[in-house]
């Protein structure tokens, strides 16, 4: 196994909803592999490694993070992210 892997829901607080796509930039910044933005109800969508989940709820204006499942990824030989190799 190469990472526990998370897939979350960040919700960014109304406050800071005009800084929604500089919130996104930060959450890729720290590895969070986003796949949906809903720029009317606030939210991010993604993965990111499990041991990363305080971080993502540190950024500010992030409100919430939900973590919706978690799986032990085990990336191919050769794949950058491979840990353990063959």
């Amino acid at each position: 196994m190469d990472a526990y892997v998370s897939e979350i829901i960040a919700v960014v607080d109304e406050k800071h909803s005009d800084d929604l796509d500089k919130i996104v930039q930060q959450l890729k910044t720290i590895g969070v592999d986003v796949a949906n933005v809903n720029n009317d109800e606030h939210v991010i969508e993604g993965s990111v490694e499990s041991h990363k989940l305080k971080e993502v709820g540190k950024i500010p204006g992030v409100e919430y993070v939900r973590t919706v499942f978690t799986y032990a990824a085990n990336y191919a030989p050769g794949d950058p992210r491979d840990q353990d190799g063959e």
